[in-house]
């Protein structure tokens, strides 16, 4: 006689779901697809079982359908408390997971996929990409985590080969400032371990902001007399649009030339 199927076993893709999901803590069907290159319906069938198993929780009301957002899926606890068992993932930050997020916090993860999926279409098989999550028990990375950090899989001696992304497309402009100088203040007391410190990737609102912000990073660096810390500056329009092949990015050393990564 044939086993009987065990419905809360999960399997290689449902676990590579979770993963994924923890990589980013919420996602959205359409998200979750461009990010793995995935069919919608097959991940829609895997998402909802998970969801049925009580794996996922599954956020969605009539202001969605209005505002033309996509449901919402986060790790539920049982996931949560599965991948403590059974995964070498960052036991912290899952604890993390169990507490309830603002809006805020799920629309920021939902912009930093979006960031990922850009990075991912403009540059293929060209940077490992790693959330905050990946990277939260790495103490060579200042605190709090970048959002994204991009190393590149082919180092090459002509370009920059890691970055630190961060979006601040919502933040105020103190709040950008000083984050900016927090992360000076590593470059200059910790360092990197090859010594060659990532390129910062700030993503702006505007282009207005975008301006501001280059002309007091570059007050602050040559104030500090570091010129050897590379600072770029794009908006979140132009980032997730990506129009030119990623011609997107303006340093503050040349604040009128475009450039890619």
């Amino acid at each position: 006689m044939e086993a009987p199927i065990r419905r809360n076993q999960l399997n290689a893709k449902q676990i590579q779901l979770l993963k994924t999901i923890y990589k980013f803590r919420f996602t959205t069907l359409s998200l979750l697809a461009q990010y793995r290159n995935s069919d919608k319906s097959s991940l829609n069938r895997n998402l909802q079982r998970l969801v049925d198993q009580q794996y996922l929780i599954k956020q969605y009301n009539n202001s969605y359908r209005i505002d033309r957002k996509g449901a919402r899926f986060s790790l539920a606890p049982k996931a949560i408390t599965w991948l403590m068992k059974n995964s070498d993932l960052n036991h912290k930050t899952l604890h993390a997971m169990y507490n309830k997020s603002e809006e805020p916090f799920v629309l920021q993860s939902l912009a930093i996929i979006e960031a990922a999926i850009s990075i991912k279409e403009t540059y293929p098989d060209t940077f490992y990409i790693y959330s905050a999550s990946e990277i939260a028990r790495d103490i060579d990375f200042p605190k709090p985590r970048p959002h994204l950090y991009l190393r590149r899989i082919e180092t090459d001696d002509q370009k920059t080969n890691e970055y630190f992304i961060e979006l601040h497309h919502t933040n105020q402009p103190y709040l950008i400032r000083q984050r900016f100088k927090e992360l000076v203040q590593h470059y200059d007391d910790e360092g990197w371990p090859d010594g060659n410190y990532p390129g910062l990737l700030f993503v702006l609102g505007t282009a207005r902001q975008e301006s501001s912000f280059a002309r007091f990073a570059r007050e602050v660096l040559d104030g500090a007399g570091i010129d050897d810390l590379q600072v770029l500056t794009t908006t979140y329009k132009a980032l997730v649009s990506t129009p030119y092949h990623g011609i997107i990015w303006t340093s503050t050393d040349e604040p009128k030339k475009l450039i890619a990564l």
